[in-house]
């Protein structure tokens, strides 16, 4: 059928919302440092991700593939199972933050993440700023992008 729906996350979907962020960052940067524990994320996303209220997620066939987070003017996460990209869910999840923040968001993305960069490009984001990464967790250089309704 491959009908994708987006809802509101539930407590119930904490664990496969940590399990699709450390996912996704694995396959897409392979690359890019740690700097919590898998235990760590998995609790983080269950205490304080989720329970934020601003966490929805995308559903593929009734399962969980994917998430974004946005509010207060950012969009703060997107992330879609490996298996589940170039399948829409990732335009769905984008349009939904679009949706919940109509005058704009920003978000940040690694330099080093050139499908994210091309993905967010496509959908009108545009560069703001660049850093060297000395100031997120990572330690990796980054690009801030905005978004912004045409008018």
């Amino acid at each position: 059928m491959n009908r994708t729906t987006v809802r509101p996350a539930t407590t119930g979907d904490a664990a496969r919302v940590a399990e699709l962020h450390l996912g996704a960052r694995r396959s897409a940067m392979p690359w890019l440092a740690q700097p919590h524990p898998d235990e760590e994320v998995r609790a983080w996303a269950r205490s304080v991700l989720v329970p934020s209220g601003t966490v929805t997620v995308a559903e593929l066939d009734g399962h969980v593939v994917g998430f974004v987070a946005a509010g207060d003017g950012w969009l703060e996460h997107l992330y879609v199972d490996p298996a589940a990209q170039g399948r829409g869910v990732g335009s769905l999840l984008f349009a939904h933050a679009q949706e919940d923040l109509p005058r704009g968001f920003d978000l940040w993305a690694f330099q080093r993440n050139a499908g994210a960069l091309a993905f967010y490009a496509s959908r009108g984001c545009v560069e703001v700023e660049r850093t060297d990464g000395s100031t997120n967790e990572e330690r990796e250089p980054d690009v801030r992008l905005r978004w912004q309704p045409q008018t």
